[in-house]
């Protein structure tokens, strides 16, 4: 910063086990931009205590961390300090505002920034916080994670065809719990409805609310902000109902699909997968950098996109991912990638086959894709967005 001010990055190793590379590819990210930061890490006592007496002494200029980090910088008397000082905090969600997982980001906050990973959830932002003023937010999908040997990713050899990566609840055999409690069933009917359409069309949960609200003339804000305790638990349903059809689609096309991640061993289809469990994330990684296709769906960031989509491309693999908008505008559809729908799945993976088959089509993917991403969507690329925002807002 020209003013000698340092931005202060918080990082983690717990949580998810992708946590520990994600915080430190955001690091990476900023440093590259040749900024001069601060690091917190949330599991050592004595830098969060450095990092809080540089923030008290106003010699930082913004803090970024992922989800709630934030809530984490307290002081002696347990309050959080962003609470009651001007230096602005940066939330990067990893998954949607009404995923319990990325925990309650309404801590005190006097300038609290948010970047979301789809189009959709800087409305679903008010509807799951109407309480919390944010001082802004913006669209970012995370950044991709390149694999240690970047540079030899098109010569070497890719003996694995198809990679999945993602845990599977109980095996895809569960109910939501609207399902299986006293929830009236005109509300039942109306969220069934919901998950049907959000499992036959690429879209997010939002925008499949207010097509299944407004074809019973329920229009209006105020009947989608009603089903807000809803949210997370048809968010998860659809989220691994979603997984589970796209690959069962492959095993009934015949594709021999190498799954990472949880669950799996526990479908009906386990037999036809090579089951991995789950993994650490550099081991995904690795595959990534062994098979020729990888295969993704966009959990509902049908306006945004999934970084499994980036990693994929910077470790030279070619993609075929559901339908996003985002994808959409950023590349070539069926030359930097290939894009699925849910309502022609069978014919749409025809693509899967032809890719593994046909080298020559397949590396013309990848080396397309790869130029797109190396130039646009690694985290350096992130991190100049955060500082567009910051610049455009603060004026920092």
């Amino acid at each position: 910063m020209n003013d000698g001010r340092k931005i202060l990055i918080f990082t983690t190793e717990l949580g998810h086990p992708s946590m520990k590379r994600i915080t430190n590819d955001i690091v990476q990210g900023f440093s590259q931009l040749g900024l001069e930061l601060i690091l917190a890490d949330m599991n050592d006592a004595s830098t969060m205590l450095g990092a809080r007496h540089l923030l008290l002494n106003g010699q930082i200029a913004f803090s970024v961390g992922v989800n709630n980090s934030g809530k984490y910088m307290v002081d002696n008397d347990g309050k959080c300090v962003y609470g009651y000082i001007d230096t602005p905090f940066v939330s990067i969600m990893l998954d949607a505002p009404y995923n319990v997982a990325t925990d309650n980001i309404a801590f005190p906050c006097v300038n609290h920034y948010v970047c979301l990973l789809d189009k959709t959830h800087q409305e679903a932002l008010k509807i799951c916080y109407p309480n919390t003023h944010f001082a802004g937010s913006m669209i970012l999908p995370l950044g991709g994670s390149p694999g240690p040997c970047e540079d030899e990713i098109f010569s070497i050899e890719r003996p694995l065809d198809v990679v999945y990566s993602a845990s599977i609840y109980h095996g895809g055999d569960f109910k939501p719990a609207w399902m299986e409690d006293d929830t009236s069933p005109f509300i039942v009917a109306i969220l069934t409805d919901v998950v049907d359409y959000m499992l036959a069309h690429p879209v997010s949960m939002l925008d499949a609310f207010k097509v299944v609200l407004d074809s019973r003339g329920l229009c209006g804000p105020e009947y989608i902000h009603k089903f807000t305790p809803y949210m997370f638990s048809l968010f998860f349903y659809v989220k691994h109902r979603r997984r589970y059809n796209a690959v069962e689609a492959l095993t009934k096309a015949g594709l021999t699909v190498d799954v990472y991640g949880s669950g799996w061993e526990w479908v009906p289809f386990a037999d036809k997968l090579r089951v991995h469990g789950e993994v650490d994330y550099e081991e995904v990684l690795d595959a990534f950098t062994k098979t020729k296709v990888v295969f993704q769906d966009q959990a509902e960031f049908n306006n945004g996109g999934h970084d499994r989509v980036f990693t994929a491309m910077l470790n030279g693999a070619a993609v075929v991912s559901e339908y996003s908008t985002y994808l959409e505008s950023k590349f070539e559809v069926n030359k930097d990638i290939f894009l699925f729908d849910w309502q022609n799945t069978v014919g749409q993976l025809g693509i899967v086959e032809e890719l593994i088959k046909n080298e020559s089509l397949r590396l013309s993917t990848a080396i397309s894709a790869y130029g797109k991403a190396g130039a646009n969507h690694r985290w350096v690329n992130r991190a100049n967005s955060i500082m567009e925002m910051m610049s455009v807002l603060r004026g920092n």
